[in-house]
């Protein structure tokens, strides 16, 4: 459980900063929050959060408290895009020193083919190995990922987390995301 502590003097508000708003929005969101909860008894606890520990929320309390603070769950973080993914594998590390040398294979065979009548094909060979290289270990990378990536996913998605509440004297199962304080 998360909790603020209320500041008397809200100076330090991104509400009264005009130019300056949203650069201390971010810096009151990186701010620690302040819990002193472990600290206190139940009963203090109970009080602060105007509940009792026997009879628990009411249901119109509980629900009034998730339509004003919201589900109990975290923001998923911004998705990259996949050809941005496969983009990365491509052309990120190594393998932008591997498309130089297939780059500079091929303008060396351009000089060559410019200066001679019948150029060794050796300089086009390696630009095209190198290349063929570089695509194959990129897809291979980014299909790995890809596949990672669903794993990923897919663990959130096994099993819902529970929660047991005690709402008007009685024990109940709720999703997680429906736990107020």
């Amino acid at each position: 459980v998360a909790t603020t502590q209320d500041n008397k003097n809200n100076t330090d508000s991104p509400k009264t900063g005009k130019g300056t708003g949203q650069k201390k929005e971010m810096d009151e969101l990186k701010r620690e929050v302040a819990m002193t909860e472990h600290k206190m008894s139940v009963e203090e606890v109970c009080r602060k959060y105007n509940t009792d520990c026997v009879q628990g929320l009411t249901l119109s309390k509980a629900a009034e408290i998730l339509a004003r603070d919201g589900p109990n769950a975290l923001t998923p973080p911004p998705t990259t895009p996949e050809w941005i993914k496969f983009c990365r594998q491509l052309f990120g590390g190594f393998s932008i020193l591997l498309w130089i040398g297939a780059i500079l294979c091929f303008l060396a065979y351009g000089i060559q083919a410019g200066m001679e009548d019948d150029p060794s094909g050796d300089n086009l060979y390696l630009g095209i190995v190198l290349a063929a290289v570089v695509i194959i270990t990129g897809c291979f990378s980014y299909y790995q990922e890809a596949k990672s990536s669903k794993i990923m996913e897919s663990f959130k998605n096994m099993v819902p987390q529970q929660a047991l509440v005690i709402r008007e004297g009685e024990k109940m199962q709720l999703n997680a995301e429906e736990v107020v304080v």
